[in-house]
C-alpha cells in the first residue's frame, strides 16, 4: 500500500531509515499523552509551593517561643495572634498561623500560647489594668518580634483601631501616660 501514509514507528525514522532515537520516542509519547503531561508537571508545582511554604514555616502555628526561628526574630517579623489573657509576666497571646484550605482541613494545630512582654515598657499594676480594659479576650491583633530570652518574647503589639489601621499599644500607653 504504497498510498497510505506511513504512523508510529516509521513516522519517526529518518530519511536514511534507521530506527528513532530515545529523544523522539519521549517526544512522540509526550505528545500522544499532552494532558497526562500537564496535569503532572501542575501537580509538582503546586507540591513545590507547598514544600516551600514549609520550609519557611509560614503554615507553623508557634505554641513556644523555641519554636519561632531566630530568623524571623532577626528580620522582626510581624505574627498575628489572639490575645488569651493578660499575667503578672505580660500577655499571653495564642498564634494565629497563615491557613492555606488544603492543609489546615487535616492537620490538626497544637495547642499552646506564647508569653509576650511589650517591649520598652515595664508594666504596672495600673497598666495591666489599662490592658486589661483595652485588650478584650479572644481578640485578635498583630505583635512584632523584637527578641527573645527564654521563654519570654519582647514585641510591639499592634491593636486593630480603626478599619485597616493598626496602632502600637505601647506608643498609645506612653502618650496616655504622659497627658
Amino acid at each position: 500500500m504504497a498510498g497510505r501514509p506511513a504512523t508510529g514507528a516509521s513516522q519517526l525514522a529518518d530519511q536514511d531509515g534507521a530506527a528513532p532515537n530515545v529523544v523522539a520516542r519521549v517526544s512522540q509519547w509526550a505528545d500522544d499523552h499532552l494532558r497526562l503531561v500537564r496535569n503532572f508537571s501542575t501537580i509538582m508545582a503546586a507540591a513545590g509551593i507547598m514544600l516551600l511554604l514549609r520550609s519557611v514555616r509560614l503554615t507553623s502555628k508557634f505554641t513556644s517561643s523555641s519554636d519561632i526561628p531566630v530568623e524571623f526574630i532577626r528580620k522582626n517579623v510581624k505574627l498575628r495572634g489572639r490575645l488569651r489573657r493578660v499575667t503578672e509576666d505580660g500577655l499571653e497571646i495564642e498564634h494565629i498561623p497563615i491557613t492555606l484550605p488544603i492543609i489546615s482541613s487535616w492537620r490538626k494545630e497544637p495547642h499552646g500560647v506564647l508569653l509576650v512582654r511589650l517591649a520598652g515598657v515595664e508594666l504596672s499594676d495600673a497598666g495591666k489594668v489599662w490592658l486589661q480594659k483595652e485588650l478584650k479576650p479572644s481578640q485578635p491583633l498583630w505583635f512584632q518580634l523584637l527578641g527573645k530570652e527564654n521563654s519570654l518574647l519582647f514585641c510591639y503589639l499592634l491593636v486593630n483601631k480603626a478599619c485597616c489601621r493598626h496602632s502600637p499599644t505601647q506608643i498609645q500607653w506612653l502618650q496616655m501616660a504622659l497627658i
